[in-house]
């Protein structure tokens, strides 16, 4: 692999879904959250990570990391990903499903964004149990 510069991440973002336009490759935000809903825990979560890097240019490994922040721990990781990048002089835009992700419990959960094993970003997200009946979870 060749050496790659180090991207910065300009926006990050969790949503239900990312569409992206076949003809002019533009992306559609479907439901962004930071807070999801449960009847009970474990429970698996569908959603999409979108981030827009700058800086970028030659061929990365991206890997997310999902960790619980009540200790910590790590959750789970996804195998990486390979992405070239042919120029800096562009904005790089990432848009991965992510299908099944374990939620152990209730609580406040990280998603760590990697390039070629260096840490980039991070967002927040808080799973919430609710009374059946409650406000629903969208994203199953």
């Amino acid at each position: 692999m060749s050496e790659s510069l180090v991207p910065t991440t300009l926006a990050m973002l969790l949503c239900d879904s990312v569409i992206v336009d076949e003809m002019t490759k533009k992306k559609s935000l479907i439901g962004v959250f930071e807070d999801v809903n449960a009847v009970g825990f474990p429970t698996q979560l569908n959603c999409a990570l979108y981030a827009k890097l700058v800086d970028a240019e030659g061929e990365y490994d991206f890997k997310i990391r999902l960790v619980d922040l009540k200790d910590e721990s790590l959750v789970t990781e996804l195998p990486s990903a390979r992405a070239v990048i042919p120029s800096r002089l562009r904005a790089a835009e990432l848009a991965i499903n992510l299908i099944g992700l374990p939620i152990p419990q209730a609580g406040k959960y990280e998603f760590q964004l990697y390039a070629n094993d260096m840490y980039l970003a991070r967002i927040t997200m808080e799973a919430k149990q609710v009374q059946p009946g409650g406000t629903p979870w969208p994203r199953q």
